[in-house]
């Protein structure tokens, strides 16, 4: 019984690990998009969620995945 219990904690802790090692990869790479703006002639848009996925689509060259867009959610709301 104790043994059961302790694998899964165990395994809710593994998930939280993936699951923010995940997010710190989306965080480093659109920190690096972020980068390659220039701040003087470009404005970002931190109130539009659109104009700012398409900015960083376009600095990317791809699109964002789905960490990246839940990044850019978070950025907005706050």
């Amino acid at each position: 019984m104790i043994k059961e219990i302790l694998i899964g904690i165990e395994q809710e802790a593994r998930d939280r690990v993936y699951r923010e090692q995940k997010s710190l990869v989306a965080i480093k790479a659109v920190i690096d998009l972020v980068n390659q703006i220039d701040h003087e002639v470009e404005e970002v848009p931190l109130q539009d969620r659109n104009r700012l996925s398409r900015l960083l689509v376009s600095l990317k060259g791809s699109d964002l995945n789905e960490e990246e867009n839940r990044l850019i959610e978070k950025i907005i709301t706050n």
